[in-house]
């Protein structure tokens, strides 16, 4: 590559980065004002904590939260025996099709897939 196309290059890649560095300052801006509404939303609301606030706006809206919190149960890994490997083979030869072998059995379909592939001919 001779000098004058390396010089192009590099021209081009500062280009680039000037256009990303202005989109991130963009961003960064507009959560730092998203921020100082919030603030001022909290420090107006009279509330003793941002949880008690929080807390106040999903009972008010009725909104349903999902995260780490509600999820009380977590479904148990099943553990695929040489039964039922065979009774998962024996269904799907039967014509019952993988994704309803893998919720009869409530495995994953991927699991049922190697099942059929004999990646659990091991299992005793």
């Amino acid at each position: 590559m001779s000098v004058d196309e390396e010089i192009r290059v590099i021209e081009k890649e500062a280009r680039r980065l000037a256009k990303k560095k202005e989109v991130l300052l963009r961003l960064h801006r507009e959560d730092s004002e998203k921020a100082q509404k919030l603030n001022s939303l909290y420090e107006g609301s009279g509330y003793s904590s941002p949880v008690d606030l929080v807390e106040a706006l999903i009972r008010r809206f009725g909104l349903r939260v999902t995260g780490e919190n509600s999820f009380q149960r977590k479904r148990k890994r099943t553990r695929v025996t040489g039964q039922l490997r065979d009774t998962i083979r024996e269904d799907c030869r039967k014509g019952l099709s993988m994704n309803a072998a893998s919720k009869k059995y409530d495995v994953s379909y991927a699991v049922v897939s190697k099942i059929l592939n004999g990646f659990y001919d091991s299992c005793a």
